[in-house]
Formats: structure tokens, sequence, C-alpha cells
């Protein structure tokens, strides 16, 4: 499902709740999203001897970026390319200190490995890595996972070019706004720097004077800010567990299931069990996506004459559980688009 379908499944969701009574895009030189001369089929075999380098801003095991490594490794399996990946883990620890040493690391494994394309994935990638190192050489390189605005880098140079990270945000809350007993809205993650950045942005840009932050640092902070949400906004954007280093998933969605009072919601697809809604963008388009480019540079494109994109697709997933914690009975045409979660089984 492509954003812009999805946008307009959510407004006539909006439409539908409306009439039976049911309880910005980011500025710079980019374009919509279009498949390089690099998606038709690769021969396999045919790249063999060149090597692409994947830089990961987190770790293995955070599902974000594991999608996005996922969508790499199927577009380049079988094209005889020499993948390698180096993993920064900067979302676990999110210090100025550890992100320069993981930037360094990622240099070094960079010139032991020489390859011909790197691609950096998310925006800790850029900030210590490319930005540094990296852009303004001869070595082409395609970012992905950078979020909003990728113009904060320098983006685009001579020999950077890639996919800007865009959220369904505004079309999520309006949607949960149909449900709230007001319009106050809260954001809670973890208090690491990218949520930050979206806290504030999202502050900023979409509502001015109406957001109030949550930031959080362990589980026990989670859960009772959490709590102080539901008495303090009428809409909470329960955003992001990672950066959260005791978090435990089995306990959270309990949690949440026994002290929901207003309507939730997230744009990261796996915190499904822990929000009423919600408006995920799909990690594995900005690999696939990543991954042509970088075929196609292999090619002989140059990164300067390939505009930087947005992504499209985005899911829908509805939480039951936290829906009849709610007392929400949904339109059939919107649980007709949406993935259901948390069905109680019948006796």
């Amino acid at each position: 499902m492509t954003a812009r379908a999805f946008a307009w499944i959510l407004l006539i969701g909006l439409a539908v709740a409306a009439i039976g009574g049911s309880g910005d895009s980011a500025s710079g030189e980019a374009e919509k999203a279009s498949t390089p001369a690099a998606a038709d089929a690769a021969g396999a075999g045919s790249f063999r001897g060149k090597k692409i380098l994947f830089v990961n801003s987190y770790h293995e095991g955070y599902e974000w970026s594991d999608g996005i490594e996922t969508g790499v490794r199927e577009v380049l399996d079988g094209t005889g390319v020499d993948l390698r990946f180096f993993r920064m883990d900067t979302k676990r620890d999110d210090s100025e200190e550890f992100g320069r040493e993981a930037g360094r690391r990622a240099k070094a494994f960079l010139d032991d490995f020489k390859p011909d394309v790197l691609i950096a994935a998310d925006d800790n990638a850029q900030k210590y890595l490319v930005v540094p190192y990296v852009k303004g050489t001869d070595l082409p390189v395609v970012f992905c996972g950078v979020n909003w605005d990728a113009s904060m880098y320098g983006y685009p140079a001579p020999n950077v070019t890639g996919m800007i990270e865009l959220d369904m945000i505004q079309e999520l809350v309006r949607l949960l706004a149909w449900y709230a007993r007001g319009d106050r809205i809260g954001f809670l993650a973890a208090d690491v720097e990218v949520e930050r950045k979206l806290g504030d942005l999202y502050g900023k840009r979409f509502f001015p004077g109406n957001l109030k932050t949550y930031y959080v640092n362990t589980f026990k902070d989670w859960k009772e800010q959490y709590v102080k949400a539901q008495e303090e906004v009428d809409v909470l954007i329960n955003h992001n567990n990672a950066g959260i280093p005791d978090w435990d998933s089995a306990a959270a969605e309990s949690f949440c299931i026994e002290n929901t009072k207003i309507p939730t919601g997230s744009t990261a697809g796996w915190m499904a069990r822990f929000n009423l809604l919600i408006a995920a963008e799909v990690p594995e388009e900005q690999g696939e996506y990543a991954a042509r480019v970088a075929l196609d540079i292999l090619r002989g494109a140059k990164p300067a004459d390939i505009p930087l994109v947005f992504n499209e697709k985005a899911k829908l997933t509805i939480n039951m559980l936290v829906a009849d914690r709610l007392g929400i009975v949904f339109d059939p045409a919107l649980l007709e688009t949406a993935e259901i979660i948390g069905l109680r089984t019948k006796e």
C-alpha cells in the first residue's frame, strides 16, 4: 500500500466515523520514489567482483534496521556482489562519544574493505561516518532511513543520494483524535537523540504549542510516564521502546491493556502490541531502494544524477485488545484495510 493510498484510506475512515458517530512534506530536493533502472532483475553473478558496504546505525535485533537489511539482501542476493555489514550500535549507546568512536570504527572497516558503493542507513551513520569521512570523496554513497530532512547533512551531495524517511504521524493523530475526549497530544519515547529530534520536529511542524513530550530511560520510567500521560493528554503517541535497555515486552503488553484510558498510536510497526493503532513505514522499502540504486551506480550511474526520494509504503495495524479496553468499535471499512491483532478467541 502506498503512503498516498494509505492517507486516503485514513481520511475515508475518518469520514465514515464522523457520519456514523463512532466514539507537511519534507523540505529540500526530493521526489516521489520511483524504481531505478537497476530494478530490472540483475543477472546472476553479473556484479561479481564488486563490493558494497552496508553501514547500519544500530544493532542486529532492532526491528527497523533488520527490515532495511532484509530489503538490501533481497535485492543483492544472486547478483555476485560482495556485501558486507557494519553495525554501529548507536541505539543502545546514544552518547556522542560512543557515536564518534563508532564512526571511526566504521571508517576503519570501510578503508580495509574498500567498497565500490557505501549504503548508510539511518541518521547516525550520516552524522558519524558519511559527513566527517566520506561526503565529497569519490566513493558513491546511498543513504536511507534519514528522518524527514536530509539537508542538515548537506544532502544531496555530488557523491551522495538516497531515500528520506517520512512517517504518517499527522494521519495517525487525525484518526486517533476521532476516538479522543479532547485535542491534547502527548509523545512518549526513549530519551535518545533520534526520538528527541522527532519530538521536536512534531512539536514545531505539526502540533505547535500542543505536544507534551515524555522521554524515559528505564522501563519503570516508561510505566510511570505512560500512566501520567493518560491523565494529562487526550491522544498519546507511544512511539518507540528502542533505547530503553530493560524493556520487557510481555510486561509492557499487559501493562498497556490494564492502564490505557486514551487512544494511543505509533509509526513504528513493532509497537503494535502496546498501542491502539499503528501507521508504520515499511523498512524493507528503504533497503530495497538503496540496494537498487547501488546497483545502478555499479552500472555507471552517478549519485549526482539520481534525485533524493521519499518512501511511499505504509501499513495500518489495529490492536483489538486495546480497542476493547477503550470500548472502541471501528468501522468495517477501516478494519478491511488493516492488519488486525489481539482478537479474542470465542469460547
